[in-house]
């Protein structure tokens, strides 16, 4: 498994822009949201003993992925995960209702319009192309930056860009 700074690296690569990196900032929760939506609608049930959503086992999943990856920001990811599927219960308590579906719907073409946006001011495609774990990282990633725009997490950021000061363009025209 790659370490969360080589994959870190690579993410960054494709997010060289500041107006993707906040078309993402906004685009990544939303989809992922819309998706804590559907996953939802599924429970795993072991009748009398267990009925969990299948949601939630997949963010346990992630969550463990994300602190072999780097613990920290794991432990930062949990609140905001939780607060994400709390919202998204908000939604699917009730089942796959049209209203349900329609808010996944809505919020899933919303957060890939955001993303495609992104990527065509960036010039480049979505990194999760070439390979999907991208999509995984994604979250982390963004959660980074913020810690790096607020002046935190400086040796990860030096990691990740280098020791000179990390440059996103804002060029139109690059």
């Amino acid at each position: 498994m790659k370490s969360f700074t080589e994959q870190a690296k690579w993410y960054a690569d494709y997010h060289q822009k500041k107006a993707t990196l906040y078309m993402h900032m906004i685009g990544v929760p939303i989809l992922t949201l819309s998706l804590m939506i559907l996953l939802g609608f599924i429970h795993v049930v072991i009748p009398g003993v267990l009925d969990i959503k299948f949601v939630d086992l997949i963010i346990l999943a992630l969550l463990a992925y994300y602190f072999r990856l780097n613990w920290l920001l794991a432990l930062i990811m949990i609140p905001i995960f939780a607060f994400l599927l709390w919202i998204a219960d908000l939604f699917n308590y009730a089942g796959p209702t049209p209203f349900a579906i329609w808010s996944f719907i809505v919020l899933f073409i919303l957060g890939c319009v955001l993303q495609l946006v992104g990527h065509l001011i960036e010039g480049k495609r979505p990194a999760f192309i070439e390979n999907l774990w991208q999509a995984l990282i994604a979250p982390l990633f963004l959660l980074a930056e913020i810690f790096f725009m607020a002046g935190k997490m400086q040796t990860l950021k030096e990691e990740i860009y280098g020791k000179e000061p990390a440059t996103i363009s804002v060029n139109k025209e690059e």
